[in-house]
């Protein structure tokens, strides 16, 4: 089973956007959480932890059916 991970794709003084490498969904982190690296990887961090991923949810529909 392939699973999913979180990738940062663009950085400034800290990583700003990341993507899911299932999904391809794009995480921003907010203005606010990006003076401290760690904000801003806890921060990408937490919504990628709580996204669901969409090819996922499509693939067990499909399989109900």
């Amino acid at each position: 089973m392939i699973q999913r991970r979180l990738r940062v794709v663009k950085w400034s003084t800290a990583p700003a956007v990341g993507v899911c490498t299932l999904c391809s969904r794009e995480f921003k982190v907010p203005m606010s959480a990006l003076r401290r690296t760690v904000d801003a990887q806890g921060s990408l961090q937490e919504q990628f932890d709580r996204h669901k991923c969409e090819s996922l949810d499509k693939s067990n529909n499909e399989h109900l059916q």
